[in-house]
């Protein structure tokens, strides 16, 4: 078959990317197409995946939807030329749209429940949906999908990724991280994704509170922090000297692997760490979402939203041995528990 791909984050180009790699070995042409996103451009540079890119990230509503439309047009025009048979996304708003308009079955992963505009207008549209079974099929079905149309897996999403993750000393060199230093990573949350722009509360400034408050404890460890946006960069400006920010992309498992405690805003970098054992801190504003209190229940992830109570948790793990060779014995024991979340799709579309 001929079948699309759409890759819109750094994490669907690290599942998708994959997948769609298993989908050639497996004797379809993929193509390959994703949008004009900083952090999706340097991943997918970094894993060398070539995608055409069509349309582009926006960060504002109104921006969202004028792009939104004008990406729906390229996509089915190139879907129409090119006779795709199938598309494969995770919610993706221009390939549900431009699949159902084709009558192209439209194959969709996610498990992220709590996105509720994207997944308002991807979800009934799908002819498949594929989701870690931690998120009860009741989730989904408010949306609009029939429980038959739902396969579930027993994994969570950066299985596929994490299993394989390993140091880089060159990338650790690179940002003047000692081979067995203690380094805190600091990911900020996704501030312009539709699903936070309205939540209220002080959460936008708080990645800032929280270093301060870690430097002002005198905590003696390298803090790297990992910014979305350029607004995120401006708030750290007068800490530069202080923290380490990438100047150049890195991979984030990689980083993890040489990182002692992780402080997320996000999901999927949360999800990672918790998975690869690293002593994980969520902040998520909109949160607890189904797959932290899945991992908050396992015991390798600790939901907390003040700096103080962040900092003062932080400093305990990274002087605490025993609890960090114990959470990696569990981390590892919940990875080997799981299925290959691909597999599960590959063989639906086979099939």
């Amino acid at each position: 078959m001929r079948i699309l791909v759409d890759m819109l984050t750094p994490k669907q180009v690290l599942f998708l990317g994959e997948l769609s790699e298993r989908l050639e070995d497996a004797g379809h042409r993929v193509i390959r197409v994703t949008r004009d996103f900083p952090e999706t451009l340097q991943l997918l540079r970094i894993k060398k995946i070539k995608a055409r890119i069509i349309g582009a990230h926006r960060q504002t509503l109104e921006g969202k939807l004028q792009e939104s439309l004008r990406r729906t047009a390229k996509l089915a025009r190139l879907m129409r030329n090119l006779g795709v048979d199938l598309v494969v996304a995770y919610p993706s708003v221009e390939a549900a749209r431009s699949a159902f308009g084709l009558s192209v079955p439209y194959y969709c992963a996610s498990d992220s429940p709590h996105a509720e505009a994207v997944s308002r207008l991807t979800i009934p549209l799908a002819a498949k949906l594929f989701s870690p079974a931690v998120i009860p099929k009741e989730e989904w079905i408010r949306y609009g999908i029939a429980p038959s149309n739902i396969i579930q897996y027993n994994a969570l999403d950066p299985y596929v990724w994490v299993r394989k993750a390993k140091p880089e000393p060159k990338m650790t060199q690179k940002l003047g991280l000692e081979p067995n230093s203690r380094v805190v990573t600091l990911r900020l949350e996704e501030s312009f994704a539709a699903y936070l722009m309205k939540t209220s509360g002080d959460w936008r400034d708080l990645a800032v509170r929280i270093v301060k408050e870690l430097l002002r404890r005198g905590c003696e460890t390298k803090i790297v922090v990992l910014p979305r946006y350029r607004q995120q960069y401006e708030a750290f400006r007068d800490l530069r000297r202080k923290v380490i920010i990438p100047k150049t992309p890195v991979l984030g498992s990689a980083l993890l692997a040489s990182t002692s405690v992780f402080i997320g805003g996000g999901g999927t970098m949360t999800a990672e760490a918790a998975l690869m054992g690293v002593p994980t801190i969520s902040y998520f504003p909109a949160g607890p979402t189904r797959v932290e209190s899945y991992l908050e229940e396992k015991g390798l992830l600790t939901r907390l939203t003040d700096p103080e109570s962040i900092a003062e948790q932080t400093v305990s793990w990274l002087n605490d041995e025993a609890f960090q060779a114990d959470n990696r014995t569990r981390a590892q024991e919940l990875l080997r528990s799981m299925e290959d979340p691909l597999k599960v799709i590959v063989d639906n579309i086979n099939q």
